[in-house]
């Protein structure tokens, strides 16, 4: 097992998330510095922005990292940045891992774009909520793979997919990780199945990083460990479907890691999905004065009665909206399972049975359940703030303005209760990427030592 101190032990302390340019920037750099990097140009993007891939060293193993998954999740660009300089600079640890390493910054720039104003600061809810931009995932370039399975025949790729295609058309990967970021609690590792063996040195840079364990509850087979429902979603569209559910979610394609899969069926994914903020509290396993079903309940209290003002204030912009900005395609796909309450099998909820609902809560189950609501609703009504925004900029929509002061005064309101009930911090990005890092090269270790290649 190669020693990994040193290369964690360097992680950066930066205080803010690179930009695209500084990405483009830091990538072309490298190579014309390093001979071990190469800059592979895989497409343009749905806006013309070249997505590119730095490729380093010779190793007889295959890893696909990407960063910007979903547009508003940035730490992905400062950890492979970095990773690409370690790996670049560091021939033993190139050689010890074995590995020829397809690093790609940012897969979707023209939504990472849109996310800018909250990357250098402040990293402040209201501050990522007034520059919130998620690309709809009908458009999200790791969602959009071809699928054709019993009623599904989905093969229309967007770019930046396609994109991604370049690479896992040619290369067979061993192993793969998106760059996710959740919003509210610690770190939660996903993966498709369980592997014990890597469990321990996954905890391990947990502490190092001083990042905890995920403490809602959902689906973990064991402490920060979860098996990821979202890698399938066309598998769980197959499956309502063959159940005789006529009201599923509409797709475009299937998963990176179902498309990886279809490539080399002993593929391995792991994700570190990270958190950008947390309240001290998350750290108490004592019981609360609650139980587990009445926060979750609570906490649906919250959602729904949040979900019928933006379902409300959205029926009342629509007859305004003429233009059809990014930011009405993501409000349109956001209202619409809002309407239509149809089966979601992109990012399916949890379900918990009678005895979970009748445990008594710790206080960071209550405070990692209430406070994810709480928080996750100032989202989008900064999201529709932007979309009222883009309107009246284009000089249409006078009816707009009220709707839009409305909006603004219920997201201030939301802030205002958010900073009154919880104590609001964030992560550092050094811990991480420090933590991701560790994780990444921790799991590709897992795949060479199980054998599953040669």
């Amino acid at each position: 097992m190669p020693d990994f101190n040193e290369v964690l032990d360097k992680v950066p302390d930066r205080k803010r998330y690179y930009s695209v340019d500084e990405l483009h920037e830091s990538s072309a750099k490298l190579v014309n510095e390093c001979p071990e990097g190469e800059l592979i140009e895989l497409g343009r993007s749905t806006e013309g922005e070249m997505i590119e891939c730095v490729k380093i060293g010779v190793g007889r193993y295959n890893a696909l990292i990407h960063g910007f998954p979903n547009c508003e999740e940035p730490f992905g660009g400062n950890l492979l940045d970095y990773l690409s300089w370690a790996l670049a600079g560091d021939e033993e640890l190139r050689e010890e891992l074995d590995y020829t390493w397809y690093l790609v910054k940012c897969s979707d720039p023209d939504g990472a774009r849109r996310n800018e104003g909250f990357h250098g600061g402040p990293h402040t809810p209201m501050n990522f909520s007034l520059n919130y931009y998620r690309t709809p995932n009908r458009l999200t370039p790791e969602s959009c793979f071809p699928y054709r399975y019993g009623p599904l025949d989905l093969d229309d790729p967007v770019p930046e997919t396609s994109a991604l295609m370049t690479l896992l058309d040619s290369v067979p990967f061993h192993f793969m990780s998106s760059l996710h970021m959740m919003k509210w609690g610690g770190i939660t590792y996903e993966v498709p199945e369980p592997c014990p063996e890597l469990y321990p040195p996954l905890w391990d840079v947990t502490r190092r990083f001083d990042v905890f364990p995920r403490k809602r509850p959902g689906t973990t087979i064991a402490p920060a460990v979860q098996l990821a429902a979202y890698m399938t979603p066309a598998r769980s569209w197959v499956e309502q479907w063959a159940r005789g559910n006529t009201n599923i979610e509409p797709i475009r394609g299937c998963y990176i890691y179902e498309y990886g899969l279809m490539r080399n069926p002993k593929l391995f994914m792991m994700i570190p999905e990270c958190c950008l903020w947390y309240d001290p509290r998350m750290w108490n396993d004592e019981p609360s004065d609650t139980t587990v079903g009445d926060a979750l309940r609570r906490a649906r209290q919250t959602t729904d009665k949040h979900n019928r003002f933006l379902l409300e204030a959205w029926q009342e912009s629509e007859p305004h909206l003429k233009e059809r900005t990014p930011f009405r395609a993501m409000m349109e796909e956001w209202m619409e399972p809002i309407a239509r309450r149809y089966t979601n099998v992109s990012n399916p909820p949890f379900t918990f049975d009678e005895k979970t609902h009748a445990r008594r809560a710790t206080v960071a189950e209550k405070i990692g359940i209430m406070g994810r609501e709480d928080l996750y609703r100032m989202f989008y009504v900064g999201g529709m703030i932007r979309t009222l925004d883009a309107e009246l900029e284009s000089g249409g929509g006078g009816g707009l303005v009220a709707i839009r002061e409305n909006l603004e005064g219920r997201l201030q309101a939301y802030d205002d209760h958010l900073h009154e009930e919880y104590t609001i911090m964030a992560h550092p990005i050094r811990n991480l990427v420090g933590m991701s890092l560790g994780s990444i090269l921790h799991s590709a270790m897992y795949v060479k030592s199980k054998q599953l290649w040669y």
